[in-house]
């Protein structure tokens, strides 16, 4: 037997997310509860790898409530405007968070980021030839700082950010690791 859900049942909806109990049966034939988080603008997620054609890596930091401390991260966002596509949510993020554009946007991969905890799906771009056209001034940006590190230094930055108090986003040493990769080629 296949496992399947039987229902989602929503408890709690707030601004930004909402809370739901899944009923599903597993493999073995057992009904189960499971809880999980969704997004109220959809669960698709974009992260941009930028690097320039100095080989510096384009990194962000902000303050984030969840965990109480500034984390540095990819420029990244929700893709939650109506009828746009993906690459164009994420050249719109890019350019919002860190005031670059990018001639190239490739598109590397897709996949979940807390399965066990939400729905969220997460797609990463490679972005290059990049243009430093200004930081656009919304609410949410402005308390984004932008990092232009070499990316054979990123590890070392990273680790000092961390002992001023920073955290930083795990998925960073996967995504660098990966591109690296391309750059070789």
């Amino acid at each position: 037997m296949k496992s399947k859900v039987i229902k989602s049942t929503n408890f709690f909806s707030g601004r930004f997310l909402k809370l739901e109990e899944i009923d599903w049966i597993d493999g073995e034939g057992n009904k189960r509860k499971w809880e999980v988080v969704r997004r109220t603008t959809g669960n698709e997620i974009v992260s941009i790898v930028a690097v320039t054609g100095e080989k510096n890596v384009i990194l962000v930091s902000q303050f984030r409530p969840s965990v109480g401390k500034y984390v540095i991260e990819f420029p990244a966002g929700l893709c939650d405007l109506t009828g746009e596509a993906v690459v164009d949510s994420a050249r719109r993020e890019l350019q919002e968070e860190t005031g670059y554009l990018a001639e190239s946007m490739q598109k590397l991969f897709v996949g979940t980021i807390s399965v066990g905890l939400s729905s969220e799906y997460l797609t990463v771009f490679l972005a290059r030839d990049l243009k430093f056209v200004g930081k656009k001034d919304g609410r949410e940006e402005r308390g984004i700082t932008v990092y232009e590190i070499p990316i054979e230094e990123v590890e070392n930055w990273i680790n000092e950010k961390k002992s001023e108090g920073m955290m930083s986003d795990v998925k960073i040493f996967g995504h660098l690791s990966y591109v690296e990769k391309i750059l070789r080629k």
